[in-house]
């Protein structure tokens, strides 16, 4: 959750303390959907927000392993959108950053996606940790 607040915010010499609503990006304009450049730097903004957050939702549906799927959505929809909302606002008060709605929705699905897949491989985290911390039970010998 840090590196996604610290993706969000930095620089920090960006912050002025005073708003800037005309950056909000509320719906692109049907200029900015016939330039190649706004429709590249856009998708490449909302493939990078869905990755960020895809991790917090995977780790949270871990951590919540025994709730049912539904409440692992509902907090991860949650977690996502309350985390997304505070970097957007603190965007508007900083020049160079845009906050954008697209931005909410894509973190918010990315978290969602983190979760499903989470799900989908419920004994992925398991497999890794179980050889090493712990012992078989066909071994009882002494250790060395």
């Amino acid at each position: 959750m840090t590196v996604i607040v610290l993706v969000g915010i930095l620089p920090l010499s960006n912050f002025v303390g005073h708003s800037h609503w005309e950056y909000i990006k509320w719906m692109p304009t049907a200029e900015d959907l016939r330039s190649p450049k706004y429709l590249l730097d856009i998708g490449s903004d909302l493939i990078g927000n869905a990755l960020l957050f895809m991790p917090l939702g995977f780790f949270l549906s871990r951590l919540l392993g025994s709730w049912p799927i539904s409440r692992q959505l509902v907090a991860g929809f949650g977690l996502a959108g309350v985390l997304s909302v505070g970097i957007e606002w603190y965007q508007v008060y900083c020049h160079n950053r845009f906050p954008s709605v697209f931005d909410l929705i894509t973190n918010i699905g990315g978290a969602m996606a983190g979760v499903k897949s989470s799900v989908r491989r419920p004994g992925f985290m398991m497999k890794i940790g179980s050889t090493t911390l712990i012992p078989s039970r066909q071994d009882r010998s002494p250790a060395p």
